[in-house]
């Protein structure tokens, strides 16, 4: 399928690691009005390795 293909691709030709993905989501929440507090856990279970890869991030309202 078309949509499959260009995730994939795109996925392959832009690869992030747990902790540039949770930059990301923390950074759109920070910015995004009537969020006070969060807490972004990402998870990445290896393919080819034999370990996964885990980072958390917490940022309570004020």
């Amino acid at each position: 399928r078309p949509d499959e293909k260009y995730i994939t691709e795109y996925a392959f030709d832009h690869p992030k690691f747990v902790e540039d993905m949770i930059r990301d989501v923390a950074g759109t929440l920070a910015d995004y009005p009537g969020i006070d507090g969060y807490r972004v856990t990402v998870e990445n279970f290896e393919s080819i390795h034999n370990h996964s890869a885990w980072a958390v991030i917490d940022r309570l309202g004020a």
